[in-house]
């Protein structure tokens, strides 16, 4: 049984769109409807369903323009792999580091590293169908360097470390906005100056011992972050008021 033709249209667009750049302006509506031989009311409504995705922004009076879906990370443990693989994307990896350093007093103190102890530095571009979404460093204790150095980290670090035994059960969390480095902007394709969404997150194994510390920009264009949040009643107090 064919797709309705709105639903053709709509998958025609989305990889016209991912093919072309942010910003990008779509033919008016006028002339879809002439190229897909359609009335402009079935172009609007397949439109309206790319706009749904995150794949089109419409200005009113200006046109329609090229956009991308923006990946919500949820109140759940998962990995950036896990979260673009749920939203459609194709997730990799550009290792810019993988090596052990000589960690400073932050480090040290969060990963409860032994005196004189190195850790293990991973720096990574993180991409969604082949676009830059993250940058990240990440920091690991000594005894995890089997599973990291050497190793082919274009995928997801958690599964490496899965891997040789080791995997995260918690994480503790920051989320904030910041001003990005030049060079972060250049490495995640922003105007200089832009801002990001920094996520820090120090992940513990089932043992609760600290794992891996992890410093992530995010592009603020691409990224959100959702909660659940309820209110936690004490004891004592009414449930509900009314004024």
């Amino acid at each position: 049984m064919s797709e309705p033709k709105y639903v053709e249209i709509l998958n025609e667009l989305r990889t016209r769109s991912a093919n072309l750049p942010i910003g990008a302006r779509l033919s008016p509506e006028r002339v879809l409807a002439e190229e897909f031989d359609v009335s402009v009311m079935t172009v609007r409504h397949s439109l309206a369903g790319l706009a749904d995705e995150g794949w089109v922004k419409k200005a009113p009076g200006s046109g329609t323009y090229v956009s991308r879906p923006t990946v919500s990370m949820g109140p759940t443990l998962t990995s950036f792999t896990e979260d673009m693989h749920r939203r459609g994307f194709t997730p990799s990896s550009k290792v810019m580091r993988n090596e052990n350093v000589t960690p400073d007093l932050e480090t040290i103190t969060i990963l409860g590293l032994r005196p004189n102890e190195q850790a293990v530095l991973v720096e990574r571009l993180r991409y969604a169908d082949s676009e830059p979404m993250c940058y990240e460093v990440s920091l690991f204790p000594s005894h995890l360097s089997p599973a990291l150095l050497g190793t082919d980290l274009s995928g997801s670090v958690h599964e490496a470390l899965a891997s040789h035994g080791t995997v995260p059960n918690s994480t503790q969390r920051i989320v904030r906005a910041v001003v990005a480095p030049d060079r972060e902007c250049t490495l995640l394709e922003l105007p200089q100056g832009s801002p990001a969404l920094e996520i820090v997150d120090t992940f513990f194994d089932n043992l609760g011992r600290p794992m891996q510390h992890v410093r992530s920009r995010y592009r603020f264009d691409r990224y959100e972050v959702h909660t659940n949040i309820s209110r936690v009643h004490h004891a004592g107090e009414a449930r509900s008021s009314t004024n």
